[in-house]
């Protein structure tokens, strides 16, 4: 992007309480997009809540209300928004184009724990050239399902703009912390043939690696993918003067980044450096010097990403958030090599020739379940590859989907009450960026009394059973030829759906008959006779 006097220092100030002049600076600060999961996704299907938040449990793919072929209709001059009390979220600052942890500003470091757990780095033991050993927080990795290194992934370009809310970095969501919740952002203004060009040239920028560039259709939900909003003002969000901007991911933990590139009538080329650069701020990538690099506010025309450690921009004082990758690569913290962060996280270009698998590993088929018992679920998902997703879902017997739900948090494991008497499908869906789709189902009784719908057992929360079938395992992968996506190794965006219907099942309506006084010891009896066979 290009530097304005503005650019070079923080435009917006933290909400939580500053940092004393007194007060000692850290050494390192949390990533904000490597929390992990927190114990299971809890679904309550009759109150219809997902971990305690009330929102529909089967949510149709996003879309916009203009289309991409419609783009030469929205052509004119940029708007400037007039927005009131932008701010961004508390603890998070804007440096130049990078919006970081507040700490960055006062020279720490960025980590993905600042307590760290004892163990090895989960990276390949060449992937460093830090001298003897990588130091623990330096170059961590991602150890959680999907996330492993190296990955393949997916850039979306959203030309078309939508309705976007703050509330976390969520692209399939359309969450972003740089957001103005309930503003529509506006669609590209520089027209369907120019949105085209951008997007062939940010591809040719991001062809080393297996790292695919599409714009129409959107990606499923399942999918990881970073989101680049290309086109609007610096107004449609929360951030301060810039022609783009974007969060600080080291290491990409959070896989569903959204950035923002603010040029609609440029030249492709120049629009392509600022979407690359927003791109890679969102991989951990920083400023460089560098008149033909992608991350540098020097120059123009056609630039790339450095092979070659280079020297960091950043203001006097400040530091590189990260600076732990950068000492990886080269050493110390205030070089950096751009092709070698990309390529630890990222394979190289090539096809992807293995599909996914995915198995839920408990409760076993068939099992039956008193109503009101928790259902714990437990996923085993895997790939060759590192960026994938997957998901569950939850049919009735007459096929109708009660719950579709994405597990953004990668906690392998559902938690499901609140199902009436009945028979259910529940499947394991998995999706790689190759579009290979696979699945994996099992049936669950839920026997009891029809008109008792509610209350939890709680004596058998942690009772899941621990040997699932292994079969059903369905190669859907989808190789369809679309326009609207660029393609490293020919793979490209499928959208397809997933199983579909909405709604919930209430049950039986009619209330089954209470057994008579002399009845009640078998009444009383009857549960523990039908509870399920512990693993």
């Amino acid at each position: 992007m290009r530097a304005t006097t503005s650019t070079l220092f923080v435009l917006a100030s933290v909400l939580s309480a500053a940092v004393t002049a007194s007060a000692a600076a850290p050494s390192v600060v949390q990533n904000p997009h490597a929390v992990p999961a927190q114990g299971p996704v809890v679904i309550d299907v009759a109150a219809g809540t997902v971990n305690g938040e009330v929102r529909p449990l089967v949510e149709a793919e996003i879309e916009s209300r203009v289309r991409f072929s419609d783009l030469d209709a929205h052509m004119g001059p940029v708007t400037v928004n007039d927005r009131l009390a932008a701010e961004l979220p508390a603890g998070l600052v804007q440096v130049g184009d990078m919006i970081v942890p507040d700490g960055v500003q006062h020279g720490a470091m960025m980590v993905a724990d600042v307590t760290p757990t004892p163990g090895e780095p989960t990276i390949p033991a060449d992937s460093c050239a830090y001298p003897d050993e990588v130091p623990p927080g330096i170059y961590e990795g991602d150890s959680r399902r999907g996330g492993e290194f190296p990955r393949r992934g997916t850039i979306f370009l959203n030309f078309t703009g939508g309705m976007l809310s703050t509330g976390g970095e969520n692209s399939a969501e359309n969450k972003s912390g740089i957001a103005l919740t309930g503003h529509e952002y506006p669609p590209f203004s520089g027209g369907e043939a120019l949105a085209v060009a951008v997007a062939q040239a940010v591809q040719t920028d991001f062809a080393p690696w297996a790292i695919r560039v599409v714009y129409d259709p959107r990606p499923r939900k399942l999918l990881p993918y970073t989101m680049a909003m290309v086109g609007g003002h610096y107004s449609d969000t929360t951030a301060g003067p810039s022609s783009g901007v974007a969060p600080i991911d080291c290491e990409d933990f959070g896989q569903r980044n959204v950035c923002y590139s603010f040029t609609n009538s440029e030249p492709a080329t120049s629009q392509a450096n600022v979407v690359s650069q927003e791109v890679a701020h969102t991989y951990g990538l920083e400023h460089t010097y560098g008149a033909d690099r992608i991350m540098s506010y020097e120059g123009g025309g056609d630039k790339i990403f450095g092979s070659n450690c280079q020297q960091t921009f950043a203001v006097q004082g400040q530091g590189n958030g990260c600076q732990g990758v950068n000492k990886c690569h080269c050493g110390i913290g205030d070089l950096q090599n751009d092709q070698a962060t990309i390529g630890i996280i990222y394979a190289p270009a090539g096809p992807d020739e293995v599909a996914p698998t995915i198995e839920l590993t408990y409760p076993e088929d068939g099992s039956v379940f008193q109503v009101g018992e928790e259902i714990l679920v437990g996923m085993e998902p895997w790939d060759d590859y590192g960026g994938y997703g997957w998901k569950l879902v939850i049919e009735d017997a007459d096929g109708e989907v009660l719950v579709d739900e994405v597990d953004y948090d990668r906690a392998l494991e559902f938690k499901i009450v609140g199902l009436p008497v009945g028979t259910y499908t529940f499947t394991g869906e998995i999706e790689d960026q190759a579009d290979h789709i696979a699945t994996h189902s099992i049936t669950v009784i839920i026997e009891g009394d029809a008109a008792d719908t509610g209350g939890v057992d709680t004596d058998d929360t942690g009772d899941a059973s621990a040997s699932a079938s292994a079969g059903d395992s369905d190669d859907g992968g989808s190789d369809d030829d679309d326009g609207g996506s660029l393609s490293e190794s020919g793979d490209e965006s499928s959208g397809s759906g997933s199983a579909g219907g909405a709604g919930t099942d209430d049950g039986c309506a009619c209330a089954g008959a209470r057994p008579s006084p002399a009845g009640w010891i078998a009444w009383l009896v009857l549960p523990v006779l039908l509870r399920r066979r512990r693993s």
